[in-house]
């Protein structure tokens, strides 16, 4: 931890990106629950040790375009909650149009 970053507190603060994306909008904890097994994974020691410091703030902007998204289609649909479906299909779309090796397209 010698740049002060761990696992966990990235984990936090992409949590924080996506309620910035969503606003007002209610977030179900299944729906976070959902964002935290997408991403936590993903934050391995290479990311913590190397990667977050130069390359964190690309990451969260994408986040947010997640939270953005979700928040869109549970408006779209008329809920006033995100769901484990919005946060899933918006995490696919970011992924796939952001193409990058830190958040790529979702294998199938």
């Amino acid at each position: 931890m010698a740049n002060g970053y761990t696992q966990e507190g990235i984990m936090a603060q992409i949590w924080v990106a996506f309620g910035q994306g969503t606003g007002a909008t209610r977030v179900s904890q299944t729906a976070a629950v959902t964002l935290r097994t997408l991403y936590l994974g993903a934050i391995t020691a290479e990311v913590v040790d190397q990667r977050w410091a130069n390359e964190g703030v690309q990451v969260l902007e994408r986040i947010r375009a997640i939270g953005r998204l979700a928040a869109f289609k549970a408006m779209e649909r008329g809920d006033t909650t995100v769901s484990s479906d919005d946060v899933e299909s918006s995490a696919t779309t970011v992924q796939l149009t952001s193409d990058t090796d830190l958040c790529p397209p979702k294998q199938l």
